[in-house]
């Protein structure tokens, strides 16, 4: 009786562990409807990012390009309305004071993307 309570306990801790390693182990940026993930750990991508593919990114590169993506998707969105959805500019702002450190409105950070919104190679 008890090696069976024993085995039953040990079944749920290894499959509390594994939901868990697999939700933590992918982060990603919302904004409408555009979605950039990225791993927390380093994985071996294929991408004209490598210096010669496959090549290995590491966590920070693949999160500041997801973000990258993100945020050019959802700035030439915003564009194409002419800034018109604030629910839309206000998640852009949100997302972009995070990833650059500065407060910016949407508009003026989605005219000028190419001074920050540069992906970075892997490798």
């Amino acid at each position: 009786m008890r090696t069976i309570y024993l085995l039953a306990v040990i079944a749920v801790i290894l499959v509390v562990s594994f939901v868990y390693g697999s939700t933590i182990s992918e982060q990603c940026v919302v904004i409408d409807e555009f979605k950039g993930c990225w791993k927390t750990i380093s994985v071996t991508v294929t991408s004209e990012l490598c210096p010669q593919s496959p090549c290995v990114a590491r966590p920070e590169t693949q999160q500041h390009n997801a973000i990258t993506d993100v945020l050019l998707n959802s700035c030439q969105k915003a564009r194409n309305s002419n800034y018109a959805d604030t629910k839309l500019n206000a998640r852009i702002e949100e997302v972009a004071a995070i990833f650059t450190g500065y407060q910016i409105d949407s508009r003026t950070f989605c005219e000028q993307p190419g001074l920050i919104l540069t992906k970075r190679r892997y490798g």
